[in-house]
Parts: C-alpha cells; structure tokens; sequence
C-alpha cells in the first residue's frame, strides 16, 4: 500500500496519496499550462476570484515518504484547472505566531507562543468583476464537480463529509487576497456598467490598459464657445427631445464620433485613431489612446492636441478667444459646412479604465 503524502487539503482538511506524474505542457481557451510551472496570483488578478482549495504540510514524518508537498500539490492542481482553461493560480499564506499568557505548573504566569495560523498554500481560479459575475458562478459549480486527476486517479484519498461530497466542492467566492477593501471596491465593476458597457462597438472595456484619455463628453448639452467676436449658439446635443431620451441621445453622439475617428481616413484625415467609448449613468464619452502609466510622455502631447486654444477673432485678429477643437466629417476648417461635427472637451482628463474580466 502506498504512504500518504507530504500535502494536506483544507478545504475541508482532507489528506490524499499524491503521485508524481510525467512532465508535459499543454493549453486551453488561450489559457497557458504549462506542467511544473508555478502561475502565482498578484493584484492585477481578480478582484472576485474562486477559492478552490488550500494545501498545509503534514507535520507527521510517518506520513512524508512518497508523494506531493503541499506546493507541488497546489501547482498540480493549476495546471489541472488550465489545462480546463480555468485561469488559475497559486496564492502562499506565511505561518503567523501569537502570544498568550498562561499558568504553568507552579501557578506561574508565563508567556507561550502559539502558531496562529500555519503556513499554507492555495490555488484560487478566475478573474472576475463581481460576485454575481454569471461566468464566474457556472465555473464555481463546475469546480465544485470536477474532479482533478492528481487528486482521485493516482493514489488520492478524500472521506466524504455532508458538507463536502467531492474534494473540491468546498470551493467558494473570495476577493484576491492581495488587494486591499479599498483596491476591491475600486476594481469591482458596477453590474449596470458592465450592461452598459459590453454591447456595443469600441467598448472601453477592450482597451487593455490602464490609463485613457477622454477627449469628448456627451451628456445632453454641449460646450459654450466663442466665435468670430459672439457668443455661439450652445450646441445642444438633445436636438430638443425629451429629457428621458437625453442620455440615449448622448450615447449615439459618442458611438457616432468614435465610428467616424476610427474611419477618419475616409473623411479625408491622415490616419485613423484608436478611440474607445464608456458609458455611465449621467454620460458618454469618448477616449483615445492606452497607458499603462501617468507618467506616459504621450499624455501630455495627446492633451495638447485635443485641448481648447487661443485663437483671434475672425474681425478683429488683435484679440484672441478660447476655442474648442472640433472633428468634421468630411475634414474641413469650417465645422459650420461638415455634414457632421463633434465639439472636443476644452480640458482632456485622464481617466483610470475599469476592470472587467469576462
């Protein structure tokens, strides 16, 4: 009969007879897996992820003869999950030590130091923007039900609990051990963004940075500007329909102007740009361009592009006015004689791009 194993499986604490198996490589769903590699969990990860088990060392040196450690355990167990193409990963809790005071034999106060919590290392799977996230809880119940080779195929013992039929289906929604309650709450996306935001055509959520730039914003009424000496007309971007309609309107305007920036060159313009939309409960906007950090040198040079200059008046060239720049289909100096024309933001604005894992 074979030794039990170095590893033991907390969720619930179960102990398997784990075998080491051959080396090989494979990959499913675009997810990498490869064998022996270690896929460790960092912030970018999550926020909502699945904790699917925990693996601790087996203290008792009668059982460590053969088999897995716990971190073999766990590395095996990712690549069973990716090989599924369930993104997965390995997350490692340091052992904590606490003090308490106690008596001893002599009535004596002492100290004593306690292993709060032990060294341990598990295998969360899944990134995902909430909790009620619909792929994440089919994966969940998947999970729960699958049963990795490793573990039931080639040496491993489970004893069934009530609670706990199979060896994974203890498996349960956590937040990225990584992140703090404020990086969750900022990394969760809202589930009426996600609708907002996931069914249309240059969806913000395709840019795989982490920075953008808004350049344009759609939220029932344009920007005031001056022109030629007068104050111009305030462009309104409800044409006059009702209220209620305001921000379907604005969200056209946006899809409208990204469409046509993503097409510019047929409007007459050099290139075509990378533009992207959001949508929120109050606006829409349009973004161009991804950076990965704030201190990305083309910010600057894309703000300056897109932001209000000081132009002279038409009649009077000695004095000058602060005027939006606009976009044209087709391209011309004149946006009053385009078939179409959109107003920029006189002050582009960096925005943070929202997370979502699908």
């Amino acid at each position: 009969m074979r030794k039990l194993a170095q590893a033991l499986f907390l969720v619930p604490v179960c102990l398997f007879a784990l075998l080491v198996m051959p080396v090989s490589s494979t990959s499913a769903a675009g997810i990498e897996a490869v064998k022996g590699k270690e896929y460790t969990i960092t912030k970018q990860h999550g926020p909502w992820m699945i904790m699917v088990a925990s693996f601790s060392q087996v203290r008792d040196e009668n059982f460590r003869k053969e088999g897995f450690t716990a971190r073999q355990a766990a590395v095996e167990l990712v690549h069973e999950l990716r090989k599924k193409g369930i993104p997965a990963y390995v997350f490692e809790q340091d052992a904590k030590l606490g003090e308490i005071e106690t008596n001893n034999r002599m009535q004596q106060r002492e100290r004593r130091v306690y292993t709060a919590q032990r060294n341990m290392i598990s295998v969360l799977a899944g990134n995902y923007s909430s909790v009620n996230d619909k792929k994440g809880q089919q994966t969940l119940t998947w999970i729960k039900n699958f049963e990795a080779d490793f573990l039931l195929k080639n040496g491993g013992r489970f004893k069934p609990t009530p609670g706990q039929p199979s060896p994974l289906s203890g498996a349960f929604f956590t937040v990225n051990p990584l992140l703090t309650p404020e990086e969750v709450k900022a990394a969760t996306a809202d589930p009426l963004l996600i609708r907002l935001n996931t069914n249309h055509n240059y969806s913000l959520f395709e840019n795989p940075h982490q920075y953008t730039l808004v350049i344009a914003t759609f939220s029932g009424t344009g920007t005031k500007i001056m022109l030629g000496g007068d104050e111009a007309k305030k462009y309104s971007l409800l044409d006059q329909i009702k209220p209620s309609n305001a921000l379907d309107k604005a969200a056209q305007d946006a899809l409208g102007l990204a469409t046509s920036m993503r097409n510019a060159q047929k409007a007459g313009y050099g290139q075509d740009y990378e533009v992207f939309v959001w949508h929120d409960e109050k606006k829409s906007v349009v973004t161009i361009g991804g950076f990965d950090s704030m201190d990305d040198p083309r910010i600057k040079t894309m703000m300056q592009t897109y932001a209000a200059k000081q132009k002279p008046l038409p009649k009077n060239p000695s004095q000058s006015v602060t005027v939006a720049e606009f976009f044209t289909v087709p391209k011309t100096n004149d946006f009053t004689k385009a078939q179409k024309s959109w107003l920029f933001d006189p002050v582009p604005r960096v925005m943070k791009i929202p997370r979502y894992r699908r």
